[in-house]
């Protein structure tokens, strides 16, 4: 999914589920950023502090050495049992992504059980794409191949941003029923979401609640053609008092790191270089600071950054077995 639903309707779902806007908001921020949270920074003060990346420059190009990203984050994989019968290859490799899977319900629970809203965020966002990278696998492998004339099997590279799109109906020639309905798919996800995040509240929210959040985001995937004007339509249902009647604050991806940080984020610059990208902002050799050096702790950022590195920690002990195929990988 792209930041419609990991974070304008991550944020929805929030506060028709209990959550106050402002809880909500770090939920949704943080479930976005996962997908911007791309640069390794030192931050230089008494010590070096150095954070994760939880996302590579761009899925549809990937950088090979850092698979294991993949399969925390945004690949979570499922049960052999749980694998789509539809799908035409001859074999489901371990680490292949299924809807609402064991793992990724222990994921999230865990996360919840925690209540630290930026591990909830995090979570929220590898929940959801259990549903738009069903069928794919967070590594290199033939199966995620869907043309031989266009062989990229890293990931979902081959079928590029199709997967994560509402309001798309397109092919994946690997199942024997090819139609991919991205709006299914996504309105049973935020379903989900919507049972996971209830429960934590303990709100007294109810059933009519839920189908109302379905039915007014289908509503707005369903007839707005363009991302821009979806992206009204739900910031307009955020000033209805069911949704808590206030405005979504705009996302801004450089917002937490520059309250965090005295220097500017790294202006972003690709070149291409025998048909690879570089990504320039990976490779500035520049010092970093803290704002406020006694207080770093408490911002965002570091807070998120923090949860990234216990997200990470907890999915290597969730999938452990599995990841042992990977972890002998060059690309691991």
């Amino acid at each position: 999914m792209d930041i419609e639903f990991h974070y304008y309707v991550t944020y929805l779902t929030s506060v028709i589920a209990g959550f106050d806007p402002d809880s909500a908001y770090v939920i949704a921020y943080s479930s976005q950023y996962v997908d911007d949270n791309d640069i390794t920074f030192e931050i230089n003060g008494d010590t070096t502090y150095e954070n994760y990346i939880s996302q590579t420059f761009n899925i549809t190009k990937p950088q090979g050495k850092l698979q294991r990203i993949y399969s925390l984050f945004h690949f979570i994989p499922g049960e052999a049992e749980q694998y789509s019968r539809e799908i035409t290859k001859d074999e489901y490799p371990t680490l292949t992504t299924t809807p609402n899977s064991i793992y990724a319900n222990q994921m999230i629970d865990k996360a919840l059980e925690s209540g630290n809203l930026y591990r909830i965020g995090l979570a929220a966002h590898a929940y959801l794409d259990t549903w738009s990278h069903q069928n794919f696998i967070g590594t290199t492998d033939s199966y995620n191949s869907k043309s031989f004339l266009n062989p990229l099997n890293l990931c979902h590279a081959n079928a590029g941003h199709k997967p994560d799109r509402p309001g798309l109906v397109w092919e994946d020639n690997r199942l024997i029923n090819s139609e991919i309905d991205n709006n299914k798919r996504f309105l049973e996800a935020i379903s989900y979401l919507y049972d996971k995040l209830s429960n934590q509240t303990n709100s007294s929210i109810n059933k009519s609640n839920k189908e109302r959040l379905i039915t007014d985001i289908e509503e707005i995937i369903y007839n707005e053609d363009t991302k821009e004007f979806r992206i009204d339509k739900y910031k307009e249902l955020a000033l209805k008092d069911i949704y808590s009647g206030k405005r979504i604050p705009d996302y801004n991806k450089f917002k937490w790191f520059n309250e965090a940080i005295c220097e500017d984020y790294p202006e972003e610059r690709t070149i291409e270089i025998f048909y690879q990208d570089f990504n320039l902002k990976d490779a500035f050799f520049k010092d970093y600071t803290w704002a406020d050096h006694d207080n770093y702790e408490d911002t965002h950022w570091y807070k998120f950054q923090k949860a990234v590195k216990d997200h990470q920690e907890m999915m290597i002990d969730i999938l452990d077995e599995l990841l042992d195929e990977v972890k002998d990988m060059d690309e691991w």
